[in-house]
């Protein structure tokens, strides 16, 4: 129990850096979406996890690239295929909750990412790693754990669509644009791609030197697969760039400054969440609850993005009723990464 509470403790840390980016993001100025994204990018997928792999990851004596010298090719391969789906994951997402609302569309989204994330991990892990992980993928505490989470899930969607139905029914998005069976295969799509965190977890396992110290072993692995996540979300945002007439921002010269340091700023707040995950990953090593980490980290972003839209009052004047929804969402969310690590001590 003590090394899944330090677990809990490691992910949740990052998972609250990186939804405290939701303040800093509110201050970009002059720069499109798809411009940000794109610097950032450079800072998430390439800066960071270049320079954390080469600092902590690579023992004295050994040069970059040795690292991954003796690593089968399928291995690397498939770790940097998978951060690229992963990459495209999020234009899925915004897809979903265009067409399902917002708060539908997000739990829809993050319930599907959670599951997905386990059950497809668990397949490649005896399918193609099976003398690495010859332990049960999915066990029944596991398996407690993501029912408890959907249950979770669906009452925070319905406490956000009861919300924005209350306070921002002047503003609603328009209803016409609404399609569930759209929103739902935008949600399925998202969320299996979305799952290729978890899956390139167990493709990169193994991708260290032995002199590595074990907090670090992972950093090779995300390295590769930041790669993959470059590279689709580069593709993302050019082709916006060219629709949307948006190379110029890139000249701004009185924007750089700031937009530079709020992309820094956001862009360590994200690395450290997915760092975190992978290190939190490590104490459920050889356990049943190896995989369970994804859903904890899916968890914990999604309690912790619900906070800051508390703090800024977001849920003001909410009725009772979704109040309740709400309420019950954040208890069976909590429940949901507590119940398994109970049933598995049993």
């Amino acid at each position: 129990m003590e090394a899944y509470l330090t677990a809990l403790g490691i992910i949740f840390l990052g998972s609250l850096l990186r939804s405290s980016t939701y303040v800093p993001l509110s201050m970009v100025n002059e720069w499109s979406w798809e411009s940000f994204s794109f610097v950032r990018g450079i800072v998430i997928y390439i800066a960071l996890p270049a320079l954390a792999a080469t600092k902590l990851a690579l023992p004295p004596g050994y040069l970059f690239y040795e690292m991954f010298d003796e690593v089968p090719a399928f291995q690397l391969a498939s770790t940097i295929a998978l951060g690229a789906v992963w990459g495209a994951a999020d234009l899925l997402y915004e897809r979903s909750m265009f067409y399902m609302g917002a708060s539908r569309g997000r739990a829809f989204s993050s319930a599907l990412t959670g599951v997905a994330g386990i059950v497809l991990a668990a397949w490649v892990m005896h399918t193609f790693f099976f003398h690495s992980h010859p332990e049960p993928g999915i066990s029944l505490s596991v398996i407690a754990g993501m029912v408890i989470a959907l249950v979770g899930y669906w009452l925070m969607g319905r406490a956000g669509d009861r919300k924005d139905r209350e306070i921002h029914s002047d503003q609603d998005d328009d209803r016409r644009q609404f399609d569930m069976k759209r929103g739902v295969l935008a949600a399925v799509a998202g969320g299996v791609m979305g799952a290729c965190l978890n899956i390139a977890m167990v493709t990169g396992d193994g991708i260290f030197l032995p002199e590595t110290l074990v907090a670090y072993r992972w950093l090779p692995a995300l390295f590769l697969f930041c790669i993959g996540a470059f590279v689709s979300n580069t593709v993302i945002c050019v082709v916006q760039n060219i629709r949307n007439h948006t190379f110029y921002e890139y000249s701004q010269p009185g924007v750089w400054k700031m937009n530079l340091i709020i992309c820094v700023l956001t862009g360590v707040a994200e690395f450290a969440a997915l760092y975190g995950f992978c290190v939190g990953r490590t104490f459920f090593k050889d356990t049943p609850l190896m995989l369970f980490a994804f859903l904890v980290l899916l968890v914990s972003q999604t309690l912790f993005s619900h906070m800051w839209e508390m703090i800024v009052n977001e849920w003001h004047g909410i009725s009772r009723k979704t109040e309740r929804y709400l309420i019950g969402g954040i208890i069976l969310l909590l429940l949901s990464v507590i119940v398994p690590a109970l049933l598995d001590k049993i």
